[in-house]
């Protein structure tokens, strides 16, 4: 999957995201959605996009809907979202195409690292075929109409998914936000909208929309972004000189009890793979490959483990994710010795 692997800047950068929100002429809107008009949205975009694998949300347990918001393959709301909905998707999932959430079309492009210009020219070729067969709603004026004014003009939403340990312990977040809303950028959790920065993760995105072009998006977000990651490097190189005895055993600390704990809970766990993971960017923890990490981690978040191993409460679910941590990282451990 996309999400396992490690891209430009993967150090400090996570992932790149971008999402055109769309609608159709002529079918209306949100709350005035008919259940005919949204099995009319999925079946049009099913026709336009053949070579996209479609999965239904009305056959779903709400399990594998949230395994799937985990993921970042759908947004949290539309885990929520009772009408006839669902996603088109390519292999690797970095293809995302939600048909009846907010807006009838979200087209969700998302790339490893640091890679926001490679997003949008894939989103923009799923624009484009949708176009090419379908009547989207746009006015001259206001550019492509959606449910949420905030989203009128470009409906361009790019963000990128940051790992910050070094501003946080540092105290340094709180200034950032309020510099970054200044400039038209908003910072949230690690699942967007009303979500924690569990684990040192914040996500970055425009917030702007209307009478800004896609590439005056993306240059500015580009530039912002790529000061975060030099003072993100700058500010943890300065710590672990300044700190360096208690640094290296807290890091080295968080990388012992991932490959020995018994029980691992999910909010401990995040924030135990952020300490090792900055371990291994600060060259202290040795051993351990990010996309591995990655990977181990992604699979034990609550709906995720759950689903591939029927764990039936939060004790079974500590369990196994403490098992498959410890089994993950010792083998590293083990073939990197070798």
């Amino acid at each position: 999957m996309w999400y396992t692997k490690f891209g430009q800047s993967g150090d400090v950068v996570l992932s790149s995201r971008v999402r055109l929100a769309r609608n159709l002429k002529k079918v209306p809107f949100g709350a005035k959605m008919t259940e005919k008009a949204e099995i009319k949205v999925i079946d049009e975009c099913r026709k336009a996009l053949p070579d996209l694998r479609y999965i239904d949300f009305s056959v779903m347990t709400d399990t594998e809907k949230q395994a799937l918001a985990e993921t970042h393959l759908v947004s949290p709301d539309m885990v929520q979202n009772r009408h006839k909905c669902g996603i088109l998707t390519n292999n690797d999932c970095s293809l995302s195409i939600m048909l009846n959430e907010e807006d009838h079309i979200r087209i969700q492009v998302m790339r490893p690292g640091f890679d926001l210009r490679a997003c949008l020219d894939v989103a923009n070729q799923i624009d484009d075929k949708l176009e090419e067969n379908l009547d989207i709603a746009f006015d001259e004026k206001l550019g492509y109409l959606t449910c949420c004014p905030t989203n009128l003009g470009t409906g361009l939403r790019a963000s990128a998914m940051l790992h910050l340990p070094a501003l946080t312990e540092t105290g340094n977040m709180e200034r950032l936000i309020r510099s970054l809303s200044k400039l038209g950028l908003t910072v949230r959790g690690i699942y967007g909208e009303g979500s924690k920065a569990l684990g040192n993760i914040y996500q970055i995105s425009n917030q702007i929309t209307l009478g800004v072009t896609e590439d005056e998006t993306l240059e500015k977000l580009d530039r912002i972004i790529c000061d975060i990651v030099e003072k993100e490097r700058s500010i943890g190189r300065e710590l672990h000189t300044k700190n360096t005895f208690r640094l290296e055993d807290r890091l080295k600390r968080a990388y012992g009890t991932l490959t020995n704990a018994r029980l691992l809970s999910s909010d401990e766990t995040m924030s135990l793979v952020s300490d090792v993971r900055w371990g291994v960017n600060l060259g202290i923890i040795k051993n351990v490959n990010l996309e591995t990490l990655s990977a181990v981690w992604y699979s034990t978040l609550p709906a995720s483990i759950t689903k591939a191993h029927n764990t039936q409460n939060a004790t079974e679910r500590d369990l196994k994710r403490a098992e498959l941590f410890c089994e993950a990282l010792k083998k590293e451990r083990t073939e990197n010795n070798d």
